[in-house]
């Protein structure tokens, strides 16, 4: 793509911000908070996922040398419909996601049976509130980058590694709350 391609683009652009940005110029039936009719809501989001589309191919047309967005970063709209059937039958992605989910699943669940539990107590018993409380008030302001090596260094096989992580990080966001 030419810059004399880019530079046309941004003047159609401008031109368009600056119309729309006049005083008065802002399009009848636009009100606070106003109702919009089902097939005019379904119009605007089938505009938007064009627009979208339509920038995506903008982006990633052509060969991958002369593209705006090169490959690695944003592979082209077709170039994604053709790896989608090998990443189901080659790769597993279906198997990859239930994998995830139930990792994710299963470290919520085992934060939710240690912290709803000692949320009942602390709020309950003042002494297991002010015991828990230090732990509570460094929780607040740990990012929760940390507990990443701090999940590393608590467990050795790969599975339980990632469920210490994902414990730790609900009970973290326990913590925040």
């Amino acid at each position: 793509m030419s810059i004399d391609h880019k530079i046309l683009g941004f003047v159609i652009f401008a031109a368009g911000v600056r119309h729309r940005s006049h005083p008065g110029s802002a399009p009848a039936g636009f009100h606070v908070r106003a109702k919009l009719p089902y097939a005019k809501s379904f119009g605007v989001t089938a505009l938007f996922i064009g627009v979208l589309l339509g920038v995506w191919w903008f982006l990633t047309h052509g060969p991958p040398d002369q593209r705006i967005v090169q490959p690695l970063i944003l592979p082209s709209p077709m170039e994604v419909l053709r790896a989608f059937i090998p990443l189901h039958t080659e790769q597993g992605l279906v198997r990859s996601i239930i994998a995830s989910w139930a990792r994710v699943t299963t470290g919520f669940a085992l934060a939710a049976i240690v912290a709803i539990p000692l949320g009942v107590y602390m709020a309950t018993f003042a002494p297991i509130a002010a015991f828990f409380r230090p732990l509570a008030l460094a929780g607040a302001y740990v990012p929760i980058v940390v507990f990443i090596p701090l999940s590393m260094t608590c467990s050795v096989p790969e599975r339980p590694r990632k469920l210490v992580f994902f414990s730790s990080a609900v009970l973290w966001l326990c913590c925040r709350w």
